[in-house]
């Protein structure tokens, strides 16, 4: 009987596994949808609020019990980690996402990240490149390409308005990433000090310069918290650990390549935001580019 339950639950566990990563795919993409729906109407330092208090509250047994820096980590890396994943991330982002629709989103940050941190692996970590990985890269600066190309030769200031932003959202969650690998930090637990060490400067923030959370109604309140905090700030964390667990990180990590192309078809079904041919373009070549980066295809360019 023993035997038969644990083949069972081996069995079960690859299908466990992808549906948590589908999970926390459909979550990241429904995201980028959500933020660009809210940001007509709620400051971008109210959805960064709602993004990491959530989760910092809501965490809090993880750091509570672990001290405000966790036996064996370093400060500083905690600090960075927080400066290019916490509050600025997603106050960038909603600037960014004002003026430009959803589906460039993929292209523009999750994209573009792989980019960031092969340079810093090249030029720091004097890391050697793959040719499956490089491959990948190319097709992701093509995306590029196919974005601000266009964008430059109509003359579109609204573009170049909001993609400094998205440009430094890029370049910090790259920052976290790469400081997140040399920490012994489980997903969850970098997503708890990442909120915690954001809360004290969104705090000083709002007293600065003023917050509308107060006046907000509260089924939109209560919106904001279950999309921008619960799903994305702790649901989607955690089911993709889960999924680590049972797939392994290639695998799991191969499916972030869909976020692109979901936030694209989520903003075309939900904002009415249809792609032109060039957008859709980059949007394919960004997931086949991140999904070469992450290893999905080096076994079918290996075998051809």
């Amino acid at each position: 009987m023993v035997a038969g339950r644990h083949g069972r639950e081996d069995a079960e566990s690859p299908l466990k596994g992808y549906s948590a990563v589908g999970f926390a795919v459909l979550v990241w993409a429904g995201w980028i949808v959500a933020t660009r729906e809210s940001v007509s109407t709620v400051s971008p330092l109210d959805l960064s609020i709602l993004r990491y208090g959530t989760p910092a509250l809501l965490l809090a047994p993880i750091w509570l019990r672990k001290g405000l820096v966790p036996r064996g980590e370093s400060f500083g890396l905690l600090c960075v980690m927080a400066a290019g994943w916490g509050g600025g991330f997603v106050f960038a982002t909603s600037k960014g996402l004002e003026t430009i629709p959803a589906a460039l989103f993929g292209p523009m940050v999750p994209a573009t990240l792989p980019l960031i941190v092969a340079a810093w692996d090249f030029a720091v970590e004097r890391a050697r490149i793959s040719a499956d990985r490089a491959l990948g890269l190319v097709m992701i600066a093509v995306s590029i390409g196919l974005i601000v190309g266009p964008a430059a030769l109509r003359g579109d200031a609204g573009f170049f308005r909001g993609a400094p932003y998205l440009l430094a959202a890029a370049v910090g969650w790259s920052a976290f990433t790469i400081a997140y690998r040399r920490s012994r930090l489980s997903g969850i637990e970098a997503t708890a000090y990442v909120c915690l060490y954001s809360a004290p400067f969104l705090a000083a923030a709002a007293w600065w310069f003023g917050t509308g959370i107060p006046q907000m109604e509260l089924i939109g309140l209560g919106w904001l918290v279950l999309v921008q905090g619960l799903l994305s700030g702790i649901g989607a964390v955690a089911s993709f650990g889960y999924a680590v667990r049972h797939l392994g990180v290639p695998r799991t990590s191969s499916f972030t390549s869909l976020v692109p192309m979901g936030a694209a078809l989520g903003a075309w079904a939900w904002l009415g935001e249809v792609p032109g041919p060039l957008d859709w373009a980059s949007v394919v070549c960004a997931c086949l580019g991140v999904a070469m980066v992450n290893g999905a295809l080096g076994g079918l360019l290996r075998r051809g």
